[in-house]
């Protein structure tokens, strides 16, 4: 089944684990998740203050902390949390190896092959495979690390061993997934529900995500643009730093390299776009350590920065998919003579997890997703894609007709199922859940 879905299945093998301990409850299955952010906070830290100064790294950190894109998917129980985690793992490992070829002079130590020589190199290996396993858009990330070696042409030159070894392990242990990303490449090459984005206000919009509010936002765009424009201007006195230059690059390619592939093959989403956020906190944290260079105020900009985040945080922040609340809805309104109708039709597990979670009790049975549909149609509720499917044989005998519209049309265009409805039935109420739910109330005529 995972290997027909949108994601490799390294997340959903961890949570598999996971709630073979500590059940399938909604608090269970989201505690990895939270777990994976807060270690990322950690990772996030340790390559400021390491690979660039303290106040970088406090910066940094606090606007992860007070994220509201970040505490989204600390709070989901899907893989983007963790997708982040190992992407900053990966670029500490991948900043590091830079960093032991810098201050390792001994010329010697640099040209043996041993494992304490390689052993980052092939820790690199084994957390770049488990990004690509956990998903798709974790290429990105080997492809930064690629171009920037590619950049380094000495530092290649001179280690293209330890880099040939880490590669090849790669290759190696991600070797069984080859025709299932082969074939979910093809698949997806032909277009996808992801919309294009509709130019520069995409831009914005998503760098508001980012910055947690409007106001944040316009003062994270002026800092980056004033930082360019002081660094193009003092570009001769300038000491280049490769590390900063490395996060900076990481950002900038991630984020509009996704915008302009967008316009073919639309990926330009929030939650695709983790690789790159997770760059964005470090990227502000050095622009904002790097406007004011007496030392006396250095630290200004970077808790102004801070504070920006801290004042428009917020903890509760809905991921605008109110599922539960919607399903509580058809619940109540619901009688044991109520058909019930959803679209589309892949919602059934989501749907039927805030339902009954007990439906979801034999997880470990490979026939568990029949057993929920049966579940499904003993309660009269039916997953269907178009009008066709609705059985009039069926909701003659019904007090009322219930259908939920969970984003119809992105899934199953012209599918006339309202049409359907309103033709042979009595319209009764409507009832909105934010962002994209609607539950349409119908009596017979």
């Amino acid at each position: 089944m995972l290997s027909e879905g949108n994601n490799p299945p390294l997340y959903e093998i961890l949570l598999h684990f996971w709630i073979n301990i500590l059940g399938i409850s909604e608090l269970s299955v989201r505690i990895p998740s939270l777990i994976f952010s807060c270690l990322t906070v950690l990772f996030i830290y340790k390559i400021g203050i390491k690979y660039l100064n303290n106040r970088v790294a406090l910066c940094a950190s606090s606007i992860f902390i007070f994220s509201n894109y970040q505490i989204l998917f600390a709070h989901e129980a899907r893989v983007y949390a963790l997708l982040g985690l190992l992407t900053v793992i990966s670029m500490y490992l991948f900043m590091g190896i830079f960093y032991d070829s810098k201050t390792n002079t001994n010329s010697e130590d640099n040209k043996r092959f041993n494992f304490k020589a390689t052993k980052k190199y092939i820790m690199l290996a084994v957390i770049n495979t488990l990004i690509i396993y956990s998903h798709y858009f974790g290429f990105f990330v080997l492809i930064i690390q690629f171009l920037f070696l590619m950049f380094n042409y000495p530092f290649l030159i001179k280690h293209w061993k330890k880099v040939l070894l880490s590669a090849g392990i790669l290759a190696l242990l991600y070797s069984p997934f080859i025709l299932v990303i082969s074939k979910r490449f093809i698949e997806s090459s032909g277009g996808t529900w992801v919309q294009p984005p509709s130019g520069l206000e995409s831009i914005y919009n998503m760098l508001w995500m980012f910055s947690n509010a409007p106001v944040a936002t316009v003062c994270i765009i002026a800092i980056l643009v004033f930082a360019l424009f002081k660094y193009v201007a003092n570009f001769k006195n300038e000491l280049k730093n490769i590390y900063s230059g490395f996060i900076v690059f990481w950002f900038v390619f991630i984020f509009f390299f996704m915008f302009s592939v967008s316009f073919w093959i639309p990926m330009f989403m929030d939650r695709y776009l983790m690789p790159a956020a997770i760059a964005f906190p470090l990227l502000v944290g050095i622009c904002a350590d790097y406007l004011i260079k007496t030392s006396k105020y250095k630290l200004v900009m970077p808790l102004v920065v801070s504070l920006l985040f801290i004042i428009t945080v917020k903890p509760n922040i809905s991921n605008k998919r109110n599922v539960k609340e919607t399903v509580e809805k058809i619940k109540e309104l619901k009688t044991s003579n109520t058909i019930v109708y959803f679209c589309p039709n892949w919602f059934e597990l989501n749907f039927a997890y805030y339902y009954n979670i007990e439906y979801f009790k034999d997880y470990d049975d490979v026939n568990i997703k029949n057993k929920i549909y049966q579940y499904l149609q003993s309660e009269n509720i039916f997953p269907i894609t178009s009008s066709n499917q609705i059985d009039t044989n069926v909701t003659k005998y019904a007090d009322k007709i219930i259908y939920l519209d969970a984003g119809a049309e992105l899934s199953y265009p012209n599918n006339n199922i309202l049409k359907e409805l309103d033709l042979n039935y009595q319209f009764k109420n409507e009832y909105k859940f934010y962002e994209v739910f609607s539950v349409f109330e119908y009596e017979l005529k």
